[in-house]
């Protein structure tokens, strides 16, 4: 007879606001969005995004980038910004480990990296 050792999600409110999600049994959770879905959760950095001087803006001390003035002038809190980097970060390491080819290139990338700064390095 099998018998189950975990517990049943449970979803907790906290004071603050906050919700708090115990999983027993799963060590970690992980995202299956696209970049697509970034932008969907953070409509409003989206929003801001589209009167970025440059189309490929990173939102991080670029000249002419909305998102930053906004996060200036004190219109977008530098929390969610944050967030959406940390996401965005999330969500390109999910992509390059789940494609061959963009872990070859980043192999090679880190490679050469480390390459230039042994060239680099002063020699005693």
């Amino acid at each position: 007879m099998f018998k189950s050792h975990l517990r049943k999600i449970a979803l907790a409110a906290m004071a603050s606001g906050a919700l708090v999600i115990d999983t027993p049994g799963l060590r970690e959770i992980q995202l299956w969005a696209g970049e697509e879905r970034l932008f969907e959760a953070f409509g409003d950095i989206a929003e801001l995004a589209s009167a970025c001087r440059f189309r490929d803006c990173r939102h991080e001390g670029e000249p002419g980038c909305a998102v930053q003035a906004a996060v200036d002038a004190g219109t977008l809190d530098p929390a969610r910004l944050a967030s959406y980097h940390k996401l965005g970060r999330e969500l390109r390491f999910l992509e390059i480990r789940q494609d061959v080819g963009l872990q070859q290139a980043q192999k090679a990338r880190w490679k050469s990296i480390h390459k230039q700064a042994r060239k680099h390095r002063p020699r005693e």
